[in-house]
């Protein structure tokens, strides 16, 4: 039974990320009426922006209550500055354009976030902190 409900609550929140998703796309592309294929690596790239803070910036045996918020926090910070220079660098010169140009664009900024993201963390392993106690016996939380 505690599968089941773990099971339910995974769902939930995968249901809820993949709306939001979409629910940016919906608004890009009404707004500009560009559809920016470079928008989930957006997510992504503020998910690493997390992971980075939690490896490299937070001190070690924070306790996930503190360290999960200072985490959303990051990741929200890194998504929005490249968001912001997405727009700047890519988008914005290109305001004039033909419509297939921010297309294109679109598609090579979405493959250049891809490849940051595998040259910085080819082997990305360290886990984010974790709200409940590892199914392992003698692990500890978080790190």
């Amino acid at each position: 039974m505690a599968t089941l409900a773990q099971q339910i609550v995974n769902g939930l929140v995968l249901g809820a990320l993949i709306g939001l998703i979409a629910l940016g796309y919906t608004m890009v592309y009404g707004i500009v009426q560009l559809i920016n294929f470079a928008h989930g690596e957006v997510f992504m790239v503020g998910a690493f922006g997390a992971h980075f803070a939690y490896v490299y910036l937070l001190p070690e045996g924070v306790p996930w209550y503190v360290a999960l918020p200072m985490l959303c926090v990051a990741a929200v910070t890194v998504s929005v500055t490249v968001a912001v220079l997405m727009k700047r660098l890519a988008y914005r010169p290109l305001r004039d354009a033909h419509r297939l140009a921010p297309l294109i664009t679109a598609l090579g900024v979405s493959i250049l976030l891809q490849e940051v993201v595998r040259v910085f963390y080819p082997g990305a392993t360290a886990p984010l902190p974790c709200p409940r106690p590892s199914s392992t016996p003698g692990s500890s939380w978080g790190r």
